[in-house]
């Protein structure tokens, strides 16, 4: 298929943890007192191996790290309860998000939120975001392979009837971004937390901070699509 170019994107796919909430510190906060339970250390090098999940994968680093004093399932079922908690109590926006999230909105650009994270996390962290500003929500729980896969994203874009090709999708972790990419739409790559990789639908941007709408239209507009 010969390159081609598209100006204009129809809407935004956002990824939920560390792109549009800053949740990663509380990620972070449950793993280490999880972890502490069995007398084992969670260190940077930890979080970013299990940064964009899926909680499969997370659960069973966290088995292997503890030499399996208990089950993936049991590392789950815990991490996900104090998260759940944690949401539930407020969760402050990422690095530049509320403003781009707010004038999207204003804008009445359709969005939709996908993630590697449970439903049940989706909801408790909606009582700081709100479902009112999406068109759609695409947890773990909705596809039946998460992050590094695109489905998510790719039942997003099904949901809003919408073009894959004309979403820009908000990622920050290599897992997520992996994602984005192979669904085939343009992506904008945080890299406040470990490398990502290389496309020329990509876009890599240290934060948010100070990216507006007519940003997001000049990034889209210069990205390649084959």
């Amino acid at each position: 298929m010969p390159l081609e170019k598209l100006s204009t994107f129809k809407a935004i796919l956002w990824d939920m943890d560390g792109t549009l909430i800053n949740s990663e510190p509380l990620w972070v906060e449950a793993e280490e007192e999880l972890m502490a339970i069995f007398n084992t250390s969670w260190d940077e090098a930890d979080q970013i191996a299990c940064l964009g999940g899926p909680m499969v994968r997370v659960a069973m680093y966290m088995a292997d790290k503890t030499n399996h004093q208990e089950t993936p399932s049991f590392f789950a079922t815990n991490l996900v309860k104090r998260m759940e908690m944690k949401l539930a109590a407020g969760v402050a926006y990422a690095d530049g998000a509320k403003a781009l999230f707010d004038s999207c909105f204003k804008a009445n650009i359709p969005m939709a939120l996908v993630t590697a994270s449970s439903r049940s996390l989706v909801n408790a962290a909606m009582t700081s975001i709100g479902y009112e500003r999406f068109a759609t929500t695409i947890s773990c729980d909705d596809v039946s392979e998460s992050k590094p896969s695109p489905e998510g994203y790719c039942k997003a874009a099904d949901l809003l009837g919408i073009d894959i090709r004309e979403c820009l999708i908000l990622e920050d972790s290599y897992v997520g971004v992996t994602a984005a990419i192979a669904s085939g739409a343009a992506v904008i790559g945080i890299s406040h937390l470990g490398e990502l990789p290389n496309s020329p639908r990509l876009q890599v941007l240290p934060s948010l901070r100070d990216i507006n709408l007519e940003k997001l239209q000049d990034i889209y507009g210069r990205l390649v699509f084959v």
